[in-house]
């Protein structure tokens, strides 16, 4: 899988206030042709009965999950009320960031609905989050569940999926072993988390919001325990220099 061009997840005023307006563009005017395309196959594949053409491969091909997604979930988030939306859908949909700005200013987001009837926007939107699920990346479903925040030195974590460019994104790249930095303590004014992957090693450092949590071990594949069981053991680590290569 190729890297796509990267989806900007804020509005256009919080572009603003980061001085980052002209990733917002750019990603805005992604997102415009991502409608568009999708728009383009379902005038072309139906015949007013059957929808025809692998649409959906054909649009995470061009675009990426990530976008993809968002463009699915920012329509169906609008069409919140529409019955022809399956509660499925919702469900997911709600759970993506889809950014607004105050009720004084310009929602962009408008103006990426997708034109195509509900009905269809719901079978393809439904069809993209089975290739999604289909990729059995780890979510908050497999941490260690905790009431409290918790300390993730020397733990194994689980790395946000859409921190990974999506040419990383699998399970496997989601494991990170965490091994020191103020972001390990829950209480610490510090963010960085230094460790490395599980399944290569590459050292680097993330930020603690950029983790679901620690993953609970009942979910670890057999590799992966026996590499944790070697790592855990080794001593004097150093702290890592290389640059971040799989994260976005």
């Amino acid at each position: 899988m190729s890297d796509f061009k990267p989806l900007y997840r804020y509005s256009f005023s919080e572009a603003k206030d980061l001085d980052e307006q002209e990733q917002w563009r750019e990603s805005f005017t992604e997102n415009k042709r991502c409608r568009d395309f999708i728009d383009d196959l379902v005038k072309e594949n139906f015949d007013g009965l059957k929808l025809k053409g692998d649409i959906p491969h054909k649009v995470i091909a061009e675009f990426g999950f990530d976008r993809t997604r968002w463009v699915f979930a920012n329509h169906i988030q609008y069409y919140d009320y529409d019955g022809r939306i399956s509660p499925q859908n919702k469900v997911w949909a709600s759970e993506i960031r889809i950014p607004h700005p105050s009720k004084e200013m310009r929602d962009h987001n408008i103006d990426l609905l997708l034109n195509s009837h509900n009905t269809l926007v719901d079978y393809l939107a439904g069809k993209v989050q089975q290739m999604y699920v289909a990729l059995n990346l780890y979510d908050h479903r497999h941490r260690v569940q905790s009431e409290t925040p918790q300390d993730y030195t020397g733990k194994l974590l689980i790395l946000r999926a859409d921190i990974l460019k999506e040419s990383f994104r699998t399970p496997e790249n989601q494991l990170f072993l965490a091994q020191s930095g103020f972001g390990c303590l829950p209480d610490a004014s510090g963010r960085a988390v230094f460790g490395q992957f599980l399944i290569d090693g590459e050292k680097t450092r993330f930020n603690r919001q950029d983790f679901i949590g620690i993953c609970d071990e009942k979910y670890l594949p057999d590799w992966a325990k026996e590499k944790l069981e070697i790592l855990t053991l080794s001593k004097n680590q150093k702290e890592p220099q290389n640059p971040v290569m799989k994260g976005l």
